[in-house]
């Protein structure tokens, strides 16, 4: 028989069975597609050395006038800033933090389930995961929490000395559910006054100004669909806003009225406000039971791994997701929570959006912010550790357990009909030294429903020809790679032979 190339097209696939993804890859962890090839996805090193108090939720990264970095952080219980590799705690008096949403509590089930005055282990209801929105107002951090309400603010020391904490911004809105500075230099309150549809926004340049005038330009207005305003994103010269029903598109007019709004979407509920990522070129988040992009108008995204999410998605805890962009590679990522782990996010999401490839992985992150500022991604973990990511390799890797990079395929079929067929040889189309800890494995069947057979595993050779001796029908590959160093796998062919008739 002819040399048989084995290697799917690039991207998991994991919709229906494994068998209905025959020739496909359907499984992996800590793996990406990049220009069509395999590879493992970087590793990460602590950007702060010492754990925070509080899994972090919600991150801002901006340079201060004296061109220093400065990253906001939100975690369920406080909120830091770190600023010239110094962590300062800077949680506002009497903030209310997300720490008294952990119970469910008392009537969260019907009558007589489970064991009464005991939390609840679960809920068809969603928790009510606060969310933090971050935003600078030239050198100082402007931020607001859901569950607090008030717009507090935060100066570095370029001009003097820093601020100690945080402080409630003069004449601002309470009860808010989201802040934004718009490219017109106007702060803007989303939910303002504890009113779910009113978006309110201080006089241009002047963040203590809100109660509209002749002599000045602040305003408000009401959202035009039903449903509550909860976030708002810049996007292009708009400010995006997402409700519970879906989005508004709001712009600048100039006088007399300073902003319009228009319904941009409908039936596009985002998930969790935490999941919706700014690219620049367009937003796109996770919605209720599809992923989303608008880039002018609303469209869903095709996903090859739809059941993977939504079929193991913890409804209760789906507050809790999160999106962010690793724009080096072209990747949108999205973290879910699935089994018990209402509030830990633990499964990752990958959507190559150049490629239109996908990928999926285990991971415990609860929020992401892209690179710029600061030299690479930088997420949080649920024990309040900060890391940067894509900065080493992953066995430097913190917390990284005994996870490998790996990926498997659904069934291969390597005869035609009732054909046995001999493995002898695995020729790869990369040579052995980029193929570094790389080994190979089958699973044989002679039926699609016949008992399994373990070949292998197989080291790559440095001469390209991997010696190998199976005999199947139909295979199951998985590639893992090691931890060490980077690999790609490409093409990967089987010298193949017939053993006769079943």
């Amino acid at each position: 028989m002819a040399l048989l190339p084995v290697t799917p097209p690039a991207g998991i696939v994991k919709n229906g069975t494994d068998y209905a993804n025959k020739g496909r890859w359907v499984d992996g962890d800590l793996i990406r597609f990049e220009n069509g090839f395999l590879k493992p996805i970087g590793g990460w090193s602590k950007l702060i050395a010492t754990a925070l108090d509080g899994e972090p939720i919600g991150m801002y990264a901006y340079a201060a006038n004296d061109g220093e970095a400065v990253l906001g952080i939100g975690t369920r219980q406080k909120v830091y800033v770190l600023y010239k590799n110094t962590v300062t705690e800077i949680t506002p008096s009497g903030f209310v933090n997300d720490a008294a949403n952990d119970p469910l509590g008392y009537g969260a089930f019907h009558w007589g389930v489970e064991d009464y005055g005991d939390a609840r282990s679960q809920s068809g209801l969603p928790l009510a995961s606060g969310h933090f929105s971050f935003d600078n107002w030239g050198e100082d951090l402007i931020f607001c929490f859901s569950g607090d309400g008030k717009i507090y603010k935060w100066r570095p020391n370029t001009g003097g000395t820093a601020d100690t904490i945080g402080t409630v911004v003069t004449g601002a809105p309470t009860g808010c559910q989201a802040i934004v500075v718009t490219n017109e230099r106007h702060l803007v309150a989303i939910g303002s006054g504890g009113d779910p549809r009113k978006i309110a926004w201080s006089d241009r340049e002047d963040r203590n100004t809100w109660t509209s005038s002749p002599t000045n330009t602040a305003g408000d207005l009401q959202i035009p669909t039903g449903g509550r305003a909860l976030l708002g994103v810049k996007y292009q010269n708009d400010v995006i806003i997402f409700s519970d029903t879906g989005i508004n598109r709001m712009y600048y007019t100039g006088s007399p009225f300073v902003y319009g709004i228009a319904t941009a979407g409908s039936n596009c509920k985002a998930v969790s406000r935490r999941s919706v990522v700014a690219t620049g070129n367009f937003l796109s988040w996770m919605g209720e039971n599809s992923f989303f992009i608008y880039d002018g108008a609303v469209r869903e995204i095709p996903c090859d791994v739809h059941d993977f999410v939504y079929d193991n998605l913890n409804v209760p805890g789906r507050k809790a997701c999160w999106g962010g962009h690793n724009s080096n590679f072209n990747e949108l990522w999205w973290g879910f929570p699935v089994g018990e782990s209402q509030y830990l996010p633990n499964k990752y999401v990958i959507w190559n959006y150049r490629e239109n490839t996908w990928a999926i992985g285990s991971l415990d992150r609860g929020c992401w912010i892209d690179q710029g500022v600061f030299d690479f991604p930088i997420a949080g973990d649920s024990s309040g550790f900060i890391y940067q990511h894509e900065s080493t390799t992953l066995n430097a890797s913190p917390n990284l357990g005994s996870s490998v990079p790996f990926c498997t395929t659904g069934p291969i079929e390597l005869g035609n009909g009732d054909n046995y067929v001999q493995c002898n040889q695995i020729l790869p189309d990369e040579e052995a030294n980029t193929l570094p800890g790389v080994t190979i494995s089958f699973k044989g069947k002679f039926t699609p429903l016949g008992s399994e057979t373990d070949f292998g595993s197989f080291t790559f050779e440095n001469d390209g020809y991997t010696d190998a001796r199976f005999t199947a029908r139909q295979v199951q590959m998985t590639v893992t790679g090691g931890t060490t160093q980077d690999f790609q796998v490409g093409n990967i062919r089987l010298n193949l032979r017939n053993r006769g008739r079943r």
